[in-house]
C-alpha cells in the first residue's frame, strides 16, 4: 500500500485532492503539510487544513496535519498574496474569463518558485520515511506527494501544467537517493465546477474550506469570510453555481 505526504492550502482544490488521496486512492498514511510562504490568509488557510484533517481522522483515515515555516519567502515575492499592506483589487465578472486580462492578473499573484518548494518540502518528507525505514531495516518506505494544483481562469500558470509536473518527476529521480517517488496532481485538468462536484461527492465540507486571497475577516462563530470580489473569490461562486451546489461559506459581498 502506498502512502503519501499530501501539500494543502485549505483550498476547494487541495482540500478535495485530499479526500481524494484518502477515499480514492486509499493511500494510508497521509502526512499533510500546510506551508506558511508569508501569504496574507495563512490563518484562515491553516483553520480550514486542520479542519479537514479532523473530518477524516473522526471517519478512520490515518492523517496527521504538520505546518512548515517557509515565511522568508515573503522577502521575495512580489505577489499581492504576500503584500499585508496593499489592498487586493476587485476583479469584475466580466474579467475572470478574459484571457487578456487573466495574463495582466498572472503577476498579481505569482509567488516566486512557490509550487517547485512545495513540490521539494514534500519530496524531503517523501525521502525522510524511505531513507530512515531503509537505515534501520533494510526495507524501503515509499511515500508519494500530492498537491491540488489544477488549471485557474483562462490562462494556465506554468506551474500548474502537466509539463510542470513532469519535469518534477524527472527531478525526482536525480534529486533523490533511491528515486521511485511520485508527483501527482490528481485535479490537474479538472474544471473548478468539476472539483466542487468531486468534493461533494467525497464528502468535502466546503465549509472548510477558503479561497479568497486577502483574508477577510471572521465570524462570531469563528469561521473565515471570503471578501467575495477578489478573482479567486468570483471562480468560486461561479463554480458553486454551475455544480449546483450550495457553498456554506460565508462571503463579505
Amino acid at each position: 500500500m502506498r502512502k503519501a505526504v499530501v501539500m494543502c492550502s485549505g483550498g476547494v482544490d487541495s482540500v478535495t485532492t485530499l479526500y481524494f488521496v484518502a477515499k480514492v486512492i486509499r493511500a494510508n498514511p497521509i502526512l499533510v503539510i500546510n506551508a506558511d510562504y508569508g501569504q496574507r490568509m495563512v490563518k484562515e488557510e491553516r483553520w480550514c487544513v486542520k479542519k479537514a484533517v479532523e473530518d477524516l481522522e473522526t471517519q478512520g483515515f490515518k492523517a496527521t496535519y504538520k505546518e512548515i515555516d517557509i515565511s522568508w519567502m515573503k522577502e521575495l515575492s512580489t505577489s499581492l498574496l504576500v503584500k499585508d499592506d496593499v489592498p487586493v483589487p476587485e476583479t469584475p465578472k466580466e474579467d475572470i474569463w478574459d484571457a487578456g486580462k487573466a495574463r495582466e492578473r498572472i503577476l498579481r499573484w505569482w509567488d516566486v518558485v512557490r509550487n517547485t518548494m512545495l513540490l521539494t518540502i514534500g519530496l524531503a518528507h517523501a525521502e525522510h520515511f524511505d531513507l530512515d525505514s531503509y537505515i534501520k531495516t533494510k526495507e524501503r518506505d515509499i511515500y508519494d506527494v500530492y498537491i491540488g494544483i489544477r488549471r485557474e481562469g483562462p490562462v494556465m500558470m506554468k506551474d500548474n501544467t502537466p509539463e510542470f509536473v513532469a519535469e518534477m518527476n524527472r527531478l525526482v529521480e536525480h534529486a533523490t537517493h533511491f528515486g521511485g517517488y511520485k508527483i501527482s496532481a490528481p485535479l490537474l485538468e479538472v474544471d473548478k465546477d468539476g472539483t466542487v462536484a468531486l468534493g461533494k461527492a467525497l464528502g468535502v465540507n466546503f465549509l472548510y474550506t477558503y479561497s479568497c486571497y486577502q483574508g477577510w475577516d471572521w465570524t462570531e462563530k469563528g469561521e473565515p469570510v471570503h471578501c467575495g470580489f477578489c478573482s479567486n473569490c468570483r471562480r468560486r461562486k461561479e463554480a458553486f453555481t454551475l455544480a449546483g451546489i450550495q457553498d456554506p461559506s460565508k462571503y463579505a459581498r
